[in-house]
């Protein structure tokens, strides 16, 4: 039902090698139903990119991302922000969110939500909520954050190492609350 979790699976694949992130990003996607209501958003919007950082946009598993990449080091390899869309299926941002943390749940079962909760971004009113999990060997902490607009979800979703987590959360943080529609 929820395709959320394929917006995590590209944090360990962004840079498209075939190392032990790739390999990781490839079980979860082989695991994932097919994205039948992602690619849903047409809306504009703007983030903030924080200083250093890269940006690219990138097909993968039938999803287009729009990625943010923090500078890589030997230490902090796959520090990444993605933002992609999905329709709700007419569900309320309740709904939704409870949907997708038990799809999490589901399709990833070392998963361990940590947190939720609501988020304010230039006056949109959105959720968010923060797991850790274990994918081949590789552990990570993921934040999502998701702001709905005519029946459709942007989903910010930011990760990183365990160990790095409470360092980013306040530019993961930054990124989210800076979202906003473009005017038309």
């Amino acid at each position: 039902m929820r395709l959320i979790l394929i917006s995590i699976i590209l944090f360990w694949g962004a840079t498209a090698c075939k190392n032990k992130y790739q390999k990781a990003a490839d079980e979860l996607a082989a695991n994932a139903p097919a994205p039948i209501n992602m690619n849903a958003g047409k809306e504009k919007y703007t983030v903030q990119i924080p200083n250093g950082w890269t940006t690219k946009n990138r097909l993968a598993y039938g999803i287009e991302y729009y990625f943010l990449l923090a500078p890589k080091t030997a230490d902090d390899p796959n520090t990444t922000i993605n933002i992609i869309s999905e329709f709700m299926q007419n569900l309320s941002l309740d709904d939704y969110l409870a949907g997708t943390i038990q799809s999490i749940k589901k399709s990833i079962p070392s998963a361990a939500v940590v947190g939720q909760g609501e988020i304010v971004a230039t006056g949109l009113k959105g959720a968010w909520y923060t797991y850790n999990m274990e994918v081949q060997g590789i552990e990570t902490t993921i934040v999502s954050y998701l702001f709905p607009k005519n029946g459709v979800a942007y989903i910010i979703t930011a990760g990183t190492q365990p160990k790095d987590a409470q360092k980013y959360r306040k530019t993961f943080d930054q990124v989210a609350e800076s979202f906003k529609f473009a005017e038309e």
